[in-house]
């Protein structure tokens, strides 16, 4: 009871306090009243609110709208934008082959092994991940060379800028102006894009050329062997001894239709023997079971259209001279030759070229290494892992569009 006494009283303490000021009495404010009671704390606590929550939405907004870095570079920034069209340039070369590969591998052009030529790429890595881990490394070689041009002192020249403009023209033709929004790609951006490669890439062959003249030669193909190397050139006739069902079944034929394939054979090498045109000697190819072609093979290869035993026959033949007609059930086909040539070296100066080539972009892979460690190369994994070649630019550019731009280029009607 003398609790609520002492509240009432200072209650008519704090009115009469109050009116003296000219203020109204408690009983009498409402809320908002700008008489500062405390009606008016919840007010400003709750436009405080608001207003921090507005910022922080906008704050997100504008990050979420600001291109967002995927590869820093020294200080050489790139965003996802940037990035758009390096993938789209692979996407856009494997997607139109994805049909085929199902069809015929039933699988995916992107879960099939890597297609690429990056060295970096483990063995057993698919296309997606291998050509993710290609287009990185590209975009990081591409912007240190150009890096290293500047430095070196090297400008682009008119005809490289026209030749960059021409570029971005092809790389832009057919694309719906959606599209390339989209893409992230425009004329100005792509040449620009284009010009630095140039550059970049003269700067490469510059310094390749430099490092090649350290290669030795001799000694990278010190351990090919001539011999095994030996190349046969040879024109040939063959039948094969299986046919395919129309479930893709292969099936022997049988011991009859074999016997009527080596008599029509035989009977054509007899004609062989007088024609002025070895190639010519079916008259309609299409309707025949025995074809027409051409091949080699070397030492080290063989050739798996005869036996071994065959396959000594036909290496000691002179140039010029026509085999006979190898009837030899194991090997799978009926076949009979002419030499052509005993004794080619393409293969052997083919592969002494693949060895040089190897020294020699080992030699640049050192110096470039020795370049890049060099720079500071930052790579923002929380977008990058997130991002799976074959499903970003596929949707925007499709095979479909793809197929039609091919079909424009082909007659000549795109623009």
């Amino acid at each position: 009871m003398n609790s609520a006494k002492k509240l009432m009283n200072q209650q008519n303490k704090t009115d009469s306090n109050a009116a003296g000021a000219g203020v109204p009495a408690s009983g009498d404010r409402i809320l908002g009243d700008a008489g500062g009671g405390p009606g008016k704390k919840p007010i400003i606590l709750g436009a405080i609110c608001v207003i921090v929550v507005l910022a922080l939405c906008i704050g997100v907004g504008i990050q979420q709208l600001k291109p967002q870095r995927v590869l820093v570079i020294n200080d050489t920034k790139k965003t996802m934008d940037d990035m758009m069209y390096p993938i789209y340039e692979r996407e856009s070369m494997y997607l139109p082959l994805n049909e085929t590969y199902q069809y015929m591998m039933g699988s995916s052009v992107w879960d099939v092994g890597y297609q690429g030529d990056d060295s970096s790429v483990d063995a057993g890595t698919n296309n997606s991940d291998g050509l993710k881990i290609e287009i990185m490394n590209k975009e990081t070689e591409y912007e240190i060379l150009y890096q290293e041009a500047e430095k070196a002192g090297y400008k682009i020249t008119e005809d490289e800028k026209k030749d960059a403009e021409k570029q971005a023209d092809e790389a832009l033709k057919g694309l719906s102006g959606v599209q390339k929004l989209k893409l992230c790609i425009s004329k100005k951006n792509l040449t620009s894009r284009f010009e630095k490669r140039i550059v970049a890439d003269r700067y490469k062959a510059d310094q390749q050329a430099n490092l090649d003249k350290e290669v030795d030669e001799d000694k990278a193909i010190a351990d090919i062997s001539k011999e095994d190397y030996r190349q046969y050139d040879i024109d040939y006739y063959y039948v094969s001894l299986s046919t395919v069902d129309s479930e893709g079944n292969s099936k022997e034929l049988s011991k009859s239709d074999k016997e009527e394939l080596a008599k029509d054979i035989k009977a054509l090498a007899k004609k062989a023997a007088n024609a002025k045109d070895f190639s010519k000697l079916v008259e309609n190819e299409e309707k025949s079971d025995i074809k027409y072609n051409t091949g080699n093979f070397t030492e080290k290869s063989g050739w798996t259209f005869v036996s071994d035993k065959n396959l000594k026959k036909i290496k000691a033949l002179k140039n010029g001279e026509i085999s006979e007609v190898f009837i030899d059930d194991s090997a799978g086909y009926y076949v009979f030759v002419k030499m052509i040539d005993n004794n080619s070296t393409e293969s052997y100066e083919s592969e002494c070229d693949k060895v040089i080539e190897e020294a020699q972009k080992v030699k640049y892979d050192e110096w470039y290494k020795g370049i890049k460690d060099g720079y500071k190369v930052e790579i923002n994994n929380e977008i990058w892992d997130d991002i799976t070649i074959g499903a970003v630019t596929t949707t925007i550019v499709t095979a479909e569009d793809l197929q039609a731009m091919a079909e424009e280029e082909t007659s000549g009607t795109s623009e």
